[in-house]
């Protein structure tokens, strides 16, 4: 993503993913604004854990930024610490990778075109890539698929039922390469399907959406839904009518 700093500055607010994001700016870094605010500004070089809530993110003149998002259980061959230790967090990846970062941001800032870029960042992850043991990443596809098939309407315990093992072991499995345990994961599955149920299904009674996404009443969507996007589903909808998802 590039803009100009004559297209004044842009807010667009962050919800979660079941993904593990990098970032990396190349020309002005992000701020992070709290209403009209700046909280802080972003480092240069980004990662970002699993998170249960949104922020609001503003580019601060021109901007430059390359994104990575990881499949979910894709972080974990390139990171050697449980993924659960930056849950909820963004840290600067120089803090990780100490002066082999600052090298690649300034390769970044000197490159001419998004050409370079890319391969530059494909080339500083394929050097760390270390894949985990082959049961581990089959264990984990396992879950995942069968979590993603019921749309994040699974108990973490029948999901242990259903990999035939313990809620335990699923749970330490869930931590360490996904970032999330598997209740929290399972929460957020379902709150990116209800999102596409929003895209794909316009203009339904919003309790509607609730029942199909396996809400148990309506306050327990708007509550779950408000915690991760800062919206009720009514003002999302309101907000964003035409929201899609690709």
């Amino acid at each position: 993503m590039e803009t100009e700093a004559s297209e004044g500055n842009i807010v667009e607010r962050v919800i979660p993913t079941e993904n593990v994001q990098l970032m990396f700016h190349y020309r002005n870094p992000f701020v992070v604004v709290e209403g009209e605010i700046i909280a802080k500004y972003q480092p240069r070089t980004i990662i970002s854990g699993l998170s249960n809530s949104y922020s609001d993110v503003s580019t601060f003149g021109q901007a430059g930024v390359a994104f990575v998002q990881f499949q979910p259980a894709g972080a974990c061959h390139f990171f050697k610490f449980p993924l659960s230790e930056i849950e909820n967090q963004s840290f600067d990846l120089s803090d990780i990778f100490n002066a082999e970062i600052k090298q690649i941001e300034e390769k970044l800032f000197e490159s001419k075109t998004i050409q370079e870029r890319v391969f530059l960042i494909e080339s500083f992850l394929m050097s760390k890539f270390s894949p985990i043991p082959q049961y581990d990443q089959l264990f984990l596809d396992k879950g995942i698929q069968v979590i993603k098939q019921s749309r994040g309407q699974i108990s973490a315990n029948s999901l242990a039922e259903k990999l035939t093992t313990t809620s335990k072991s699923v749970e330490r499995k869930f931590s360490n390469h996904l970032g999330k345990t598997p209740k929290q994961y399972i929460k957020l599955v379902r709150f990116q399907e209800t999102l596409s149920d929003f895209s794909r299904h316009k203009n339904i009674h919003l309790t509607e959406y609730a029942y199909r996404n396996g809400y148990f009443d309506q306050a327990h969507f708007i509550r779950d839904f408000k915690s991760f996007s800062g919206y009720t589903p009514k003002e999302f909808v309101e907000k964003y009518p035409d929201f899609s998802v690709e």
